[in-house]
């Protein structure tokens, strides 16, 4: 075989080899481009939460949160056989799995032995702040105390509206709040909204003790473009201020 020959057979496998890499490249290319239009063929994980039995007396730790869309975890009040009012607000949560996540339940919760909280996925509206437009994934519910999920009849029996959509916005503004005079149901969640320029504190009357309804209050100032919620669940007309302006006052009247 002379020289020539070896050289043409070199170039012919040169050249097969690359027409092959080429080819599977392509190939490779259109495949990520239907998959990207169709999705992939393995199964999207479900919204899961993993909860130890735990006795919840200031805080509840999730073990595990798998979230397909960003949110909230939310622990909420109930007896065992309804669902209770919102008690307590996650950090927002981006869609990916989170690990060891403490919700601290905050100075004025009292533990009782006959509460039995539920912990639950909130999918956010894309503000990544809670409000009433966030929606409760019901699945995800999982009983604190036990560790076990809740069937779905306990939501069929739920203390209206403390549900998600009973939530309700006073705005914060630079002449002070609007509404300044609301009357809610029993239960109801309201979202003070710093729509100011300036710093906004909410509390209870009488300034500055504000021991009208003591856990009313925010226990810290909060800036422009952030809030601060409240479950109403006492009946009467609760007057309050901005602790940091207190000359801008409101009142909740709560049926």
């Amino acid at each position: 075989m002379t020289w020539k020959v070896i050289a043409t057979v070199i170039l012919f496998g040169i050249a097969f080899i690359a027409l092959t890499f080429f080819a599977f490249a392509e190939y490779g290319g259109k495949l990520g481009r239907l998959q990207d239009a169709f999705g992939s063929s393995a199964p999207a994980q479900a919204e899961k939460l993993v909860v130890a039995p735990q006795e919840a007396r200031t805080s509840v730790i999730v073990g595990s949160a798998t979230l397909t869309h960003g949110g909230f975890l939310v622990v909420r009040g109930g007896d065992g056989t309804r669902i209770g009012q919102v008690i307590e607000i996650s950090r927002y949560l981006a869609a990916r799995e989170h690990e060891n996540i403490a919700i601290e339940l905050g100075d004025f919760y009292e533990y009782d032995t006959d509460d039995q909280l539920v912990v639950m996925v909130y999918r956010d509206d894309g503000d990544t702040t809670f409000n009433e437009l966030d929606e409760p994934v019901n699945s995800t519910a999982v009983f604190v105390e036990t560790g076990e999920g809740v069937p779905p009849a306990v939501f069929e029996d739920q203390v209206a509206p403390a549900d998600g959509m009973g939530m309700v916005t006073v705005r914060y503004t630079t002449t002070g709040f609007q509404p300044a005079q609301l009357t809610v149901p029993i239960g109801t969640m309201v979202e003070f909204v710093n729509q100011s320029k300036t710093a906004m504190w909410v509390a209870s009357n009488v300034h500055p003790e504000h021991e009208i309804l003591p856990t009313f209050d925010q226990f810290k100032e909060v800036p422009k473009g952030q809030s601060y919620m409240y479950t109403f669940d006492t009946k009467g007309s609760w007057a309050y201020h901005d602790h940091i302006n207190p000359s801008f006052e409101g009142v909740i009247t709560v049926e």
